[in-house]
């Protein structure tokens, strides 16, 4: 996202710092945008190769992969706020920074990996509601999957080494074909009769090879040389950091899938393969607002270091008006026309089975963007206690609704509790990022923007209801009708919503990508 208006509103935001985070944006949304369109083609051949309860046990694993995360005790983040601070400290500083985060986050993931390893046949017999046919499988599965823990958590580290130099430039070519494996390669297999874990193995060997690169890359980009820190006590700076945004990459990543954790509890394998195609459907628009905290975050770091509050948060109050002008026609598209839209991409059983779900995560995603960009700041102004104690309080209130939720109402009670959860988040990191980092001044101009794009965000609803109704009589009209009023919006907010200096960097940056 970019900050600034072309007069005093949001206007303290140099234009560097604008295309910074527009190239940043545009590379990022390209790591996950491309997965995501692979994504659309191959998991319905996943899908239809393995059934709904062997793609369930495939959803289980993706959902351990993404939760890996809780092991790495707040690292990632700490090393992208450490690695932009260190670029201005020379390269002996940045060389400390990156080969504590690496050793660290290595031999946490080891050890998480060992502990998955041992419990695996405790979770697959007494935890997952799993079919006695596939028991065998889900045991080999997952074993194989303890072994991706350190890689994942290395090729975390290193990431986030590059994300902290704002090197998205290096980072995103070495991303996407580790995303786009995790979709392809479940296919191809399961297509041509592998067990899921082979499939396991098959992962675990591109993701050594892109760890080995990444980490090359890493060496030529930033630190010329690895050795040991030439003091340790660099490590307990990050861990002072990282302490509260530890608890926060404990729980969040637990908060994230505990949905999927509990309708494959209590609804079983089946129902978790239905309600995964789902979450899967509307979580491809959360690429969006990640990318957005990806973008922003570096940059408010290195922002609030150098030139002050008032310019980070004037970023965060534009990047946040653009993000909504963003997120809203797509996620009120799969609000609208997603059951149908499902339907064509899984099947009519998915459609039938988890279509007012995927209405309901739709909402929860846009409403999980809005909130997107407090958290950044909080992080940012160096703040992550505050998000912690938020991820504490969810905790205690949200696990035991999302357990009711789910038996009372199956996986639509899912998608109730997920979207309960992103109403908690956005409330509180909004409270918590005006009370102690503050606000930004409100100007006329950028007023009178955030105006326009609630009034068109109005009508392009009424717009879309409509063209739903007439396509129950028309396709062709309601199709037709959904186009013309998509483009109208575009029109709008492209003139109405984004400045004329937020225009000429997204233009720039797009055109040179």
């Amino acid at each position: 996202m970019t900050s600034g208006e072309p007069v005093p509103a949001e206007a303290v935001a140099v234009p560097s710092t604008s295309h910074r985070v527009a190239r940043n944006s545009v590379l990022y949304f390209l790591s996950l945008g491309i997965p995501a369109l692979f994504a659309l083609i191959f998991v319905p051949i996943t899908v239809r190769a393995l059934g709904p309860a062997r793609f369930g046990l495939l959803a289980l694993a993706w959902a351990v992969a993404e939760s890996t995360g809780v092991f790495d005790f707040g690292l990632g983040k700490a090393t992208i706020k450490f690695v932009a601070d260190a670029g201005t400290r020379g390269i002996e500083r940045l060389r400390d920074v990156v080969v504590a985060s690496v050793i660290t986050q290595t031999v946490m993931g080891t050890l998480a990996g060992i502990v998955f390893f041992m419990i695996t046949p405790t979770l697959v017999h007494r935890v997952f509601s799993i079919a006695s046919p596939n028991v065998g499988e889900a045991v080999a599965m997952f074993r194989v999957l303890a072994l991706h823990m350190p890689v994942l958590l290395l090729l975390g580290s290193l990431r986030a080494s590059l994300e902290g130099a704002q090197r998205f430039d290096i980072s995103t070519p070495l991303r996407i074909p580790g995303s786009v494996a995790a979709v392809v390669v479940p296919a191809w297999a399961a297509h041509a009769g592998y067990s899921l874990a082979t499939i396991m193995w098959i992962l675990l060997a591109i993701r050594i090879v892109l760890a080995v690169l990444t980490a090359a890359a890493v060496t030529r980009a930033l630190i010329e040389r690895w050795s040991l820190p030439s003091r340790f006590g660099i490590l307990r700076d990050m861990l002072g950091y990282s302490g509260w945004v530890a608890v926060s990459t404990a729980l969040g990543p637990v908060l994230g899938s505990f949905d999927r954790f509990t309708v494959g509890s209590v609804v079983g394998g089946t129902g978790l393969g239905y309600y995964s195609g789902a979450a899967e459907a509307a979580n491809r628009f959360l690429l969006v607002p990640v990318t957005a905290f990806s973008a922003v975050f570096p940059a408010l770091a290195a922002v609030d270091a150098r030139e002050g509050r008032e310019k980070a948060l004037a970023v965060v109050r534009a990047a946040r008006r653009q993000l909504a002008a963003v997120m809203f026609p797509l996620c009120l598209t799969l609000f609208v026309f997603g059951p149908a839209l499902l339907g064509l991409w899984l099947g009519p059983a998915f459609a039938a089975a988890a279509g007012t779900a995927l209405r309901i995560l739709s909402a929860a995603v846009f409403i999980a963007g809005l909130a997107i960009l407090p958290l950044a700041l909080l992080y940012g102004a160096g703040r992550p206690d505050l998000p912690a104690k938020v991820n504490v309080f969810q905790v205690v209130f949200h696990i035991p609704i999302t357990i009711l939720a789910v038996r009372l109402w199956g996986i639509t009670g899912a998608a109730i509790a997920v979207a309960v959860m992103r109403v908690e988040e956005l409330v509180l990191y909004e409270w918590a990022s005006r009370r102690e980092v503050g606000r930004p001044a409100v100007h006329p101009e950028g007023r009178e923007r955030e105006i326009v794009f609630l009034g068109s965000a109005i009508a392009l609803g009424a717009l879309f209801t409509t063209a739903a109704l007439a396509r129950s009589v028309s396709v062709a009209a309601g199709l037709g009708l959904a186009v013309v009023s998509l483009a109208l919006y575009v029109w709008v907010a492209w003139r109405r919503v984004f400045a004329q200096r937020e225009r000429e960097a997204w233009t720039s940056m797009l055109a040179r990508r």
